[in-house]
C-alpha cells in the first residue's frame, strides 16, 4: 500500500474515532453551574407566566399546528421564511428575543410551544416544529420544570447549551412550554 493510501485510511479511521466519540462530548453540570440554572429556572417559570405569553399560547392551542406542518416539512423550509420570521415577529416572539437580549451572554435561545407541542413564537428557529417525543417537552407539559441533565450542542444553534423548559399554565392548567436554552460556558462562571 502507498504511503498516500495508509495516509487516508488512517485520516478515515480517525474521522470515524471522531464521530464515535462525539456523542461524549456532553458536559457534566457542575455544582458551579448548578445554582445559575436554578436561577434561570425560577426566571422561566416567572417568564412563563407573563399574560402575553399565556395569551399567545391560549390563541395558538384554539388554531393548533399549522395544518401539513410536521418535523420533516419544517426542515426543508429556510429561516428566512415568512412562516418562519412570523415566529420571531409575532408580539410573543418579540417579547421572548427582548428577555434573551436582556442577557445574550446567558441565554441563546427561546422557544414557546402549544399544548400539541407546535410552536407558538421562538428566538431563532428550531430544529424541529413539533416537540413531543422530547423531554424538554413532555416533562414541562406534564407540570414539571424540566432540565437537561448535561451540556450540549443544541441542534439549531450548534452553542454548547443546557436547555431549561417550564410549564405555560392558565390557572392551573398546563396549555404550552417555554424553553430556554443557556450558554453552558456562561452558567460557569
Amino acid at each position: 500500500m502507498s504511503n498516500i493510501a495508509r495516509f487516508l485510511v488512517r485520516l478515515l479511521l480517525a474521522g470515524f474515532t471522531l464521530l464515535a466519540v462525539t456523542p461524549l462530548l456532553a458536559g457534566d453540570i457542575t455544582s458551579k453551574m448548578q445554582p445559575n440554572i436554578d436561577r434561570y429556572k425560577k426566571q422561566a417559570v416567572a417568564w412563563a407566566a407573563d399574560p402575553l405569553i399565556v395569551q399567545a399560547v391560549k390563541e395558538i392551542n384554539a388554531k393548533g399546528p399549522i395544518p401539513g406542518m410536521g418535523n420533516a416539512k419544517w426542515r426543508e423550509i429556510k429561516d428566512t421564511d415568512p412562516v418562519v420570521q412570523g415566529f420571531i415577529t409575532n408580539p410573543a416572539g418579540q417579547l421572548l428575543t427582548k428577555w434573551m437580549n436582556a442577557d445574550a451572554k446567558g441565554i441563546n435561545k427561546i422557544v414557546l410551544s402549544g399544548a400539541k407541542s407546535e410552536r407558538v413564537a421562538f428566538t431563532s428557529m428550531p430544529a424541529v416544529y413539533l416537540g413531543k417525543g422530547k423531554p424538554n417537552f413532555d416533562e414541562a407539559i406534564d407540570g414539571k420544570v424540566w432540565q437537561q441533565p448535561e451540556s450540549k450542542p443544541d441542534p439549531s444553534t450548534n452553542i454548547d447549551t443546557v436547555q431549561i423548559a417550564a410549564p405555560v399554565k392558565d390557572g392551573g392548567e398546563v396549555i404550552g412550554v417555554l424553553l430556554v436554552s443557556l450558554t453552558a460556558e456562561n452558567l460557569a462562571k
